[in-house]
């Protein structure tokens, strides 16, 4: 598997992700719309001085609601660009992604495409280049065309820009853990999950301190195309009685329950306790459920969880992929 490049039409500041670069000169000019986004965040200007394919990556206080980070491509020098210095930028987001567990998603611009007058087709061809050659194998780099014409351009000549892979798919594993045991058997669930080569988002494993919790969880949610519920007794009584990041979890995934259609597989529910009813919350309780009960270490039930998640035939067998970090 490799990192896979998308074209979007529209603004990279549309939707979340997990880190959104912004272009800039090497004597730290930006444009127009970039100095507008800086000052609406209260980012730092990039400072002057960095070098022609040069990143800086920072953490985005006060964006959390579109990425974790933030990072400032110099992608012009002397209102000019070069292609190496295009491939050097997205080798440097690939490489962040192998050192960011927490970082898959990255939004970007068609950079030195504007000022640095770089082809469109020239640009994602770099790009695409040097984050597929150090990107984790997992990592999407979504590249922004603002205007339609050349996104319809970029479109009708497809080759060498978009990969064909099947992606993996995002999954977010929401729970709540009362003792090393609990918190141990989440994470060999999601484990299990990346073994199959499923993208799994767990708090232990991408939760950084200093972020905000309740953010965080919104981001994951929005980004996830599918979500495990882990319930037990205890997220039982979070949920009911809307009690912390399970009690704030219940709220958010209640609403988009509600805008589904009715056959829907976006959430799959695994209850760890003896009784079904010892663990399901309130608003689940009308849901086919994945019952894991402690008292079977067969854990048979992960084999059949991956087949959902990964929408595949009842008798296709299921292989462990290599997985590196």
């Amino acid at each position: 598997m490799a990192a896979s490049v998308k074209i979007r039409l529209g603004n990279l500041f549309d939707g979340p992700s997990d880190m959104i670069v912004l272009p800039c000169a090497t004597v730290g000019a930006v444009t127009g719309f970039v100095a507008r986004s800086l000052d609406h965040y209260s980012l730092p200007h990039p400072k002057p001085g960095m070098k022609l394919g040069q990143v800086e990556i920072m953490p985005f206080e006060g964006g959390e609601n579109i990425a974790q980070f933030v990072a400032f491509a110099a992608s012009v020098a002397a209102m000019t660009s070069t292609a190496s210095a295009i491939k050097e930028i997205g080798s440097a987001l690939g490489r962040f992604t192998t050192e960011q567990a927490s970082v898959r998603v990255v939004n970007v611009p068609l950079l030195g495409a504007g000022a640095g007058g770089l082809q469109s087709e020239e640009v994602v061809r770099a790009l695409k280049e040097g984050f597929c050659n150090t990107a984790h194998a997992d990592a999407v780099l979504n590249i922004f065309v603002l205007h339609k014409e050349v996104f319809d351009r970029l479109r009708g000549n497809k080759k060498g820009i978009a990969g064909r892979r099947r992606e993996a798919v995002r999954v977010f594993v929401s729970h709540t853990s009362s003792d090393n045991e609990a918190v141990n058997w989440v994470k060999e669930l999601a484990l299990f999950l990346i073994d199959h080569g499923i993208q799994a988002r767990l708090d232990k494993f991408h939760l950084r301190r200093g972020m905000d919790l309740p953010q965080w969880m919104c981001n994951e949610l929005a980004l996830a195309q599918k979500v495990v519920i882990v319930c037990d007794e205890q997220y039982k009584k979070k949920a009911d009685g809307r009690l912390g990041g399970v009690g704030w979890e219940t709220m958010i995934i209640q609403g988009d329950i509600s805008c589904l259609p009715a056959d829907s597989i976006k959430y799959q529910v695994v209850v760890r306790e003896e009784n079904l009813g010892d663990g399901l919350p309130m608003y689940l309780k009308t849901r086919y459920v994945f019952h894991a009960r402690p008292s079977d270490n067969s854990q048979l039930f992960r084999e059949e969880l991956v087949r959902e998640l990964l929408e595949l035939p009842l008798d296709e067998r299921l292989e462990a992929r290599e997985f590196s970090v």
